[in-house]
């Protein structure tokens, strides 16, 4: 019995040796995990890109990145820093990556001011020496303002001088609507107490107040110009006796 026990351990020893290195032979293998559903931000605003290693690990040596299709870098982590020189030139300045998470296996990117071009696919790699895995993501960017153009602006300029004029021209219709009325109340007030034989004047005082301003003046010049004209006559008649 113990013959046919041990007989067939040589031709099981491979098997038992493979079961023993499986487990280290995939112990440094990873994936990496995306968000699930889009990620959407408000142009202008920031925005987070998270994604993560799967099982967790420490993740402080590898080499981390972002990037968009076809081959235009995002944001770039390698050798314990971020190499900005590698950066698309759209994305330089507006990146970082965010602190504390590549120990626990964790990276999120921050895109600032997010423009409506940001919009679209990305992805997210891990590199360890000969491994790289990503994950895809995608960024939906929501501009409130994406009406507003030439013609917007232009109405929206001009819309507080309508209003404005819109207002003045109320204002004027309700000012000119009570004067008018303390208007009427005053005329109805006059024509009440108005003894109508005041304007009852006798004809020769009209004519006396029309004729005295324009006739007076009138005869005032007459009155100079005779004046004068029988002074120089005496004169002139004074030299003609008196020659010499």
């Amino acid at each position: 019995m113990a013959s046919s026990w041990c007989s067939p351990l040589p031709g099981r020893l491979p098997l038992l040796l493979l079961l023993l290195q499986s487990p280290s032979s995939h112990a440094g293998q990873f994936r990496v995990l995306g968000p699930e559903r889009p990620v959407r931000a408000l142009a202008g605003r920031p925005a987070e890109l998270p994604c993560r290693l799967a099982p967790a690990r420490n993740a402080s040596g590898m080499e981390v990145g972002w990037a968009r299709p076809p081959d235009r870098m995002v944001h770039l982590f390698r050798g314990g820093r971020d190499r900005p020189e590698e950066q698309a030139p759209e994305f330089r300045g507006r990146t970082e990556l965010l602190p504390g998470g590549l120990a626990e296996g964790r990276a999120a990117l921050r895109i600032r001011r997010v423009r409506p071009s940001d919009a679209g696919g990305y992805t997210c790699f891990f590199r360890d020496h000969a491994q790289h895995e990503e994950a895809a993501l995608e960024l939906q960017v929501e501009d409130p303002f994406h009406w507003v153009g030439p013609g917007a602006l232009a109405g929206l300029a001009v819309l507080p001088l309508l209003l404005l004029q819109l207002a003045a021209g109320l204002l004027f219709l309700v000012l000119q609507r009570r004067l008018r009325g303390k208007l009427r109340a005053e005329i109805e007030s006059l024509h009440r107490t108005f003894d109508p034989h005041f304007l009852r004047v006798p004809c020769w005082k009209v004519t006396l107040f029309v004729a005295v301003p324009v006739l007076g003046p009138l005869a005032a010049l007459v009155v100079c110009y005779n004046w004068l004209h029988r002074r120089l006559a005496g004169q002139f008649l004074e030299e003609l006796r008196n020659p010499f």
